[in-house]
């Protein structure tokens, strides 16, 4: 059987720069790919550290009413009206009603 001669691409690196058998192109491919997955489970690694030190968006300290209704799993109407009444804290944020998180933990502490 007659081996294949393939031209190496000029990013790989071979000790000569000449011209490898397919079975060692194989193998430096390997190897390269070997180093590839390295280097993208360390990346991986640094975002899922970068990212844990954010508070997810479940943790955010403040939350739309629709929200804040399905977190107490009560209606949408009741939700309105602890708003519009001060038992939750809310805020304004455009047209949106924005619900405090601490207020809510304290609505349910305090049972009403």
């Amino acid at each position: 059987m007659t081996e294949l001669l393939h031209p190496i691409p000029k990013n790989m690196k071979t000790p000569e720069n000449e011209q490898l058998s397919l079975p060692e192109e194989l193998h430096h491919i390997s190897e390269q790919l070997e180093e590839l997955i390295h280097l993208l489970k360390n990346s991986a690694s640094r975002n899922m550290e970068s990212t844990s030190d954010r508070p997810s968006q479940n943790d955010s300290e403040v939350m739309t009413v629709k929200e804040a209704a399905a977190m107490l799993r009560i209606s949408l109407p009741m939700m309105y009206e602890f708003a519009k009444t001060g038992k939750v804290h809310t805020v304004m944020a455009g047209r949106k009603i924005l619900v405090s998180r601490s207020s809510l933990m304290a609505l349910l502490r305090e049972g009403d």
